[in-house]
Order: C-alpha cells, then sequence, then structure tokens
C-alpha cells in the first residue's frame, strides 16, 4: 500500500539534455516485499522508500520526518534552489557560518578528491556551465572547442577550496557542485533517520540506494539492472554513475560526467556500481571510477576497504573489484 503523502515537485530538465529513460537500477527491489512504499522526489530524482515488517501509522509518522528532513537537507546542498547555502556560496564565493551538513559533504568531497587524485573534483561546475551554454546556442553542434573547455578548466581545482572556523571559500571564479555524492549524503541522513528511531527491513532509494537491514524473513532486497545480473544487498549502499544518464546536446555529443583532467566527458565505462556501508562515499566513488581506466580502479581501490565496484564497458562486458572487507551485498 502506498501512503498518500504530498510528492514534491520534481524539477524541471533544461531542454538541450536527454535522460536516460531509467538509470542503472531499472525495476529497482522487488515491490512485493514492502509493505508500505513512500514515493517523492530528493535533490531532483525521483525518490521511493520501501518499509518492511511496520504498520501503517508508524510508516506515516516516519515518512513525515523524512519529507522535512530531505526539504532541510536540500537547502543546504541543492543546485535547484536559488537560496540554498551551496548556491549562495557559489553566487559569492564565501559563504560565513555554513550549516554542518554542507560542511561534512564539502569535506568528505575534498576528501575523496585528494585520495582519487583529483578524480573526483566538486569544482567541475564551471565545465557543466560551460557544455549547458554552448549546447543551448547550438544544440546540433559538436562538443565544444579546446579553447572554451581550457578556460573553464581554469577553475577546476578542489585544492582552491577553504573550510575555515566560521567560513567556506573558493578561489577564483570558482563554482561548487556535491552532485557527485549529494544524493548518496542524503540516502545516508535519511537512512541513519530512520534507524535511529529503532526502524528495520527498510530500503532507502533517493536517487542511490540503501538497505536499512534485510527484509523481514531474512532476505536479501533485489536490485535489478540493465544487462547484468541482479545485486543482492542486505546492508550497505549502491551507487551508479552512467553518462548516459543525462546526455548533452541534440545527437548526444557530450554527458555530464566529465573527466577534470581532460574537461571532456569519460568514455571508457558505460555504468559504474559501488557498494560501501555509505552512500555518499559509494556516490563518490562511482564519480571518479567512472573517469578512471580499469588500471587506475585497481590502483586507487586499496585507498577504500570495504568497497566492490562493478564496471560495464560500452561492449556489455563487466568487471569487477573488491576491496575487503565486504558485507551485505552479492551478485544474485
Amino acid at each position: 500500500m502506498t501512503i498518500p503523502l504530498p510528492r514534491p515537485t520534481r524539477r524541471r530538465a533544461i531542454g538541450i539534455f536527454a535522460a536516460a529513460a531509467a538509470g542503472a537500477f531499472v525495476g529497482g527491489p522487488a515491490r512485493s516485499a514492502a509493505d508500505h512504499a513512500w514515493h517523492g522526489t530528493a535533490m531532483g530524482a525521483d525518490a521511493t522508500i520501501l518499509f518492511n515488517g511496520i504498520d501503517r501509522d508508524s510508516a506515516r509518522s516516519a515518512i513525515e520526518l523524512v519529507v522535512a528532513e530531505i526539504d532541510r537537507l536540500e537547502n543546504a546542498l541543492s543546485l535547484f534552489r536559488q537560496e540554498s547555502e551551496l548556491c549562495r556560496l557559489n553566487r559569492d564565493r564565501r559563504l560565513r557560518s555554513p550549516g554542518a551538513d554542507l560542511r561534512r559533504a564539502l569535506t568528505l568531497a575534498i576528501d575523496t578528491a585528494a585520495a582519487s587524485g583529483g578524480l573526483f573534483d566538486p569544482t567541475v561546475q564551471a565545465l557543466w556551465e560551460a557544455y549547458v551554454d554552448w549546447f543551448r546556442a547550438a544544440p546540433d553542434a559538436g562538443t565544444p572547442p579546446e579553447k572554451l573547455i581550457a578556460r573553464a578548466r581554469m577553475t577546476v581545482d578542489w585544492r582552491k577550496i577553504t573550510i575555515d572556523a566560521d567560513s567556506i571559500g573558493l578561489g577564483d571564479g570558482q563554482r561548487l557542485t556535491l552532485n557527485g555524492l549529494g544524493q548518496g549524503y542524503v540516502t545516508d541522513r535519511i537512512a541513519d533517520l530512520l534507524a535511529a528511531r529503532g526502524l528495520k527491513h527498510v530500503f532507502v532509494d533517493l536517487g542511490e540506494q540503501r538497505a536499512v537491514d534485510a527484509k523481514l524473513d531474512g532476505q536479501p532486497w533485489l536490485v535489478v539492472r540493465p544487462h547484468a545480473a541482479p545485486l543482492r544487498l542486505r546492508s550497505g549502499a549502491l551507487a551508479t554513475s552512467e553518462g548516459a544518464g543525462c546526455v548533452l546536446g541534440a545527437g548526444g555529443a557530450a554527458h555530464h560526467l566529465f573527466d577534470p583532467r581532460s574537461g571532456r566527458s569519460a568514455a571508457g565505462w558505460k555504468t559504474v556500481t559501488v557498494h560501501h556501508r555509505s552512500a555518499a562515499v559509494a556516490d563518490a566513488l562511482s564519480t571518479a571510477f567512472y573517469v578512471a581506466s580499469a588500471d587506475e580502479i585497481a590502483a586507487l581501490l586499496p585507498r577504500f576497504p570495504g568497497t566492490v565496484v562493478w564496471a560495464r564497458d560500452h561492449a556489455n562486458t563487466e568487471r569487477r573489484w573488491i576491496a575487503a572487507p565486504v558485507d551485505g551485498v552479492a551478485d544474485a
């Protein structure tokens, strides 16, 4: 039974984009396992929470808290709200008295950037804007010229971000995006909120997926993927990056997952899925590994214990890497 609570209005997509119909988790978890479900949006993405082994009133009460918490977090982290903390930071290049969530999310982004050698970089927003402006002016054109990309890349450097005791600052011309880990961060906060209320047997899907324990009968949540074996999730989180999820230009000349080193859309993988106990970490790593080569993934993975990576190339051949110890996920 679906709980009839208000559904937030989904942000309208810019007309130059063509989004993939279903992303990496077509079908999602088995709906028959849920006693109650909530559907809405979070950070601009479709959102679902499945409750197993819980009565209707408890589920309704929990969802009321969830909706309020998503709204609070979007006021800090969203690029879709003009007065969010992140948008004000981008506009003014310094934000006084930042909230704890923006500070935590940005600290994780910087730590991931450092550990990945810059493959993940939250300052790529200037590249996004350069591509958007280019294709808005000429939707049928090829990719932007090197001169335009080089100009945008001058602002891409996570090391120029400063986090002080009472403020966050950006370098000249820099703008931030937390889209590379924001959905995962919100997923973690919601999952932790529900767990703190004593709820178990919950599946949170806010663009990235996290299981708060297995289903009531002890069985894992089955997460379906196109052209690949399903994944069985008992605990922890899954995050997927896929270039086809948001393509740019009428002919799909580019996509939103930029390699910070070149400023171009990464082309090595079709999809990259990551399991980690934290959805925010899984989200950031799926972004970083999407722009990495197979050798780079193998070299970097030991820096992130407890991680599994599935990378599918354009011939639909999937490779897997594991950094032990791993618990809570398996191929079906």
